[in-house]
């Protein structure tokens, strides 16, 4: 009884997450984005929890990247890339179209330690 139990609940927690995971795993604390080319940066790493800590590096990036409290958007998104994962500057870095999924993943390849998302 124990057993089943246990995969029914299992099950429940993995229908339950069907949605976009990666935002449920790394909620953004704050986003960048850029108009060419066209990206978003979701700041998720604790570091980014410090007041205007995300609006500063994004207006420090240039190339006309607008800072938003809130994170990237999911419409139309073709591919995610998550750098630094699991350190304290970690990001995530959002492509949109003209990207496609297979430029969006040959660009996260080019950041050491990152990790590709197609979504």
């Amino acid at each position: 009884m124990k057993k089943q139990s246990m995969v029914v609940l299992v099950a429940a927690m993995l229908g339950a997450g069907c949605g976009d995971l990666i935002e449920d795993i790394l909620p953004s604390r704050g986003s960048c984005s850029t108009a060419s080319p066209r990206t978003c940066t979701d700041y998720t790493g604790a570091a980014w929890s410090a007041p205007g800590t995300g609006s500063q590096t994004c207006t420090a990036a240039g190339m006309g990247a607008t800072y938003s409290s809130a994170a990237c958007s999911a419409t139309g998104r073709v591919g995610s890339c998550v750098v630094n994962s699991g350190q304290s500057s970690e990001v995530v870095l959002r492509f949109y179209p003209p990207s496609t999924t297979a430029t969006a993943q040959a660009a996260c390849g080019q950041q050491p330690g990152s990790r590709f998302v197609a979504n």
